[in-house]
């Protein structure tokens, strides 16, 4: 009897799951939640991250991450739409909109799919779906607000503006590094505020993440972020635009040149044997030299000589 009534409370659970495709982990019992020795989890459907954002406020002509994460999702397939107009922006990794813009991306570290904007305009705003195709379709609804910049803020009613805050990258706009040295960029965020936000960098518009090679480093102050981009080896792929996002507070770019490193070219002699083919080289001028005097000398001995013949003739 007792067995009968685990697993009909197993089952309920289930299809709780499969009716709703959400349930916050504070509402998961342990023993159903993803862990690396509980079989029962094998066969649980999947469900969304609810920790995610689902309102995302992004400033006219910055990038947009809408962020959807899935449990359980093995061997589903994963779909961004946006609902007002109805349509299909991505399945998987193929984006299908015509729009450049739009791109969808899957971050394995994080194992969160995200749906990327570049340069929003106010007709981007709206409802985006982030779907599993399972039976029936599980939904997670991530809304998006494009605003104007706006740091017109007064502090405490104080009559005076806030600070507006700042986000750029040390050293310029551009940057030439040698092939096979190391690059690295530091972006530094201030802001008049606590900033608890994540910096991102981007490399001909797509996210870096840190692997082999590249290193990611961060440091943070109550009003002060630095973050610094660091790849260890240059090569030529790495060239092209990098841009420092701060979410809301803004970004910078700057463009990265890869150079040939000149080499000089190398002697035909080895260095020891360079002063010696000098010195032999001086002293054989020089025997030229003294062999053209000697030369001249003789010649012009022997016209006075036959000069002299003459006049006593």
């Amino acid at each position: 009897m007792y067995m009968k009534v685990t697993w009909v409370f197993i089952l309920s659970m289930s299809s709780i799951l499969d009716m709703t495709g959400c349930l916050p982990d504070k509402h998961l019992l342990s023993w159903l939640k993803p862990n690396p020795i509980n079989i029962l989890t094998l066969n649980a459907p999947p469900y969304f991250d609810s920790d995610l954002p689902q309102k995302m406020v992004t400033n006219l002509g910055d990038t947009a991450f809408l962020k959807c994460k899935v449990i359980n999702l093995r061997n589903r397939m994963v779909s961004w739409l946006k609902t007002d107009p109805l349509q299909i922006i991505s399945s998987g990794l193929y984006t299908f909109i015509k729009d450049p813009r739009y791109s969808s991306e899957y971050m394995e570290e994080e194992n969160t799919w995200v749906l990327r904007i570049t340069k929003v305009e106010y007709e981007d705003s709206g409802m985006f779906d982030c779907q599993v195709n399972t039976d029936p379709l599980m939904t997670y609804t991530v809304s998006l607000k494009v605003v104007k910049k706006d740091y017109r803020q007064f502090l405490n009613d104080a009559p005076q503006y806030a600070a507006e805050p700042s986000v750029k990258i040390l050293g310029g706009y551009e940057h030439l590094v040698k092939a096979g040295s190391v690059l690295n960029l530091t972006c530094v965020v201030t802001t008049p505020t606590s900033y608890n936000q994540m910096t991102r960098w981007l490399h001909n518009d797509r996210i870096v993440t840190p692997k082999t090679g590249v290193s990611l480093l961060s440091e943070n102050t109550p009003h002060t972020s630095v973050s610094c981009l660091i790849i260890h080896r240059v090569q030529h792929r790495d060239a092209g635009s990098y841009v420092c996002a701060a979410g809301d507070m803004g970004h910078d770019m700057a463009v990265v040149g890869i150079i040939e490193e000149v080499k000089p070219l190398k002697s035909f002699l080895p260095h020891n044997m360079m002063i010696p083919v000098i010195v032999l080289l001086s002293i054989s001028s020089l025997i030229i030299v003294l062999g053209i005097v000697r030369t001249v000398a003789r010649n012009s001995d022997e016209a006075d000589s036959c000069s002299s013949r003459k006049s006593e003739v």
